[in-house]
């Protein structure tokens, strides 16, 4: 579960990423990967409270309409929305937000930490200094919907897609909440070209080095200073595939390798390939091969 801390003034800290408990909201699951957390949550009635998060976080609420009054850290004005299923609450904890509700509401949540977003905004906007992301309360927004239940799966599964699949899906968020959100509204620089022969060429020399290992998004970027965004982007341009469906492919050849020379249980290939379960192996191989990992060493026989 996560935690809540004093600011001064009486401000409570939401920390979506922390175990200890959260004073007004329940964890039903929850997925930490890097720098960003997925959730679904409860959240309690309150008289009012004045909130904050230690995570940009983008909420969809998935229960029963409900009512509530509210106030951004952007404003002074008390506002009152009506939330129905489906619609968005868009907060960067920074700004202090104050809600009073009578409903105990549901939603899953993307909560992504300041600094991740700050790196795209610097490398993808050419931004300076801090970007802060205004709230909105209520709206309805299709491109976080879609993300949303991309994202509501990846919860589901445990994980299976691995933290390269979660910071791109963050990666792909946090650029769109910078183009509409932004307070520093601008739009990302357009880069059309793909990685440097040699940048491709260090990249993918990491990837074999550490290709059981959990490779991030950022971690990725990192070798070639770019933003995740656009890094996700000129990869796809030099190979034809984004960095997770690459990862994945070069996971299952390295399983077809072991298939055919150990005679280990699947299970067991499955992880030293680099999967998360035998079922994320299982789909990537089929998907990959055209036939299950069983039939396929047996067609080795």
């Amino acid at each position: 579960m996560g935690s809540d801390r004093g600011w001064s003034g009486g401000r409570e800290l939401i920390d979506f990423a922390s175990n200890l408990p959260t004073r007004g909201l329940g964890f039903n699951a929850r997925l930490s990967v890097g720098a960003v957390t997925l959730t679904h949550c409860t959240s309690g009635p309150t008289e009012g409270r004045q909130l904050g998060a230690a995570q940009i976080t983008v909420a969809i609420h998935d229960g029963v309409t409900f009512d509530m009054d509210w106030r951004g850290g952007e404003s002074d004005r008390l506002r009152s929305s009506t939330v129905s299923h489906g619609r968005v609450h868009v907060g960067d904890g920074r700004l202090p937000f104050w809600v009073r509700c009578n409903a105990s509401p549901t939603f899953f949540a993307f909560a992504v930490e300041e600094s991740f977003v700050t790196e795209i905004w610097r490398k993808a906007f050419d931004g300076i200094g801090d970007c802060f992301i205004g709230t909105s309360v209520g709206v309805e927004d299709p491109v976080i919907g879609r993300l949303a239940a991309l994202g509501r799966l990846e919860l589901n599964e445990g994980g299976a897609g691995g933290r390269l699949y979660v910071e791109g899906l963050a990666a792909a968020l946090a650029v769109h909440l910078l183009r509409s959100s932004g307070l520093s509204r601008r739009s990302p620089i357009q880069h059309k070209g793909g990685l440097a022969p040699r940048q491709i060429r260090r990249v993918l020399e990491y990837i074999e080095a550490h290709l059981t290992g959990e490779l991030g998004l950022v971690e990725l970027a990192a070798i070639v200073d770019l933003s995740p965004h656009y890094f996700g982007d000129a990869f796809r341009i030099s190979t034809g595939t984004s960095p997770h469906r690459y990862v994945m492919e070069r996971r299952v050849e390295w399983a077809r390798a072991l298939l055919w020379s150990e005679d280990r249980p699947i299970l067991d290939i499955a992880y030293a390939a680099g999967f998360s379960s035998q079922s994320h192996f299982t789909a990537n191989f089929r998907r990959v091969t055209g036939v299950m990992p069983g039939r396929f060493r047996r067609s080795l026989i």
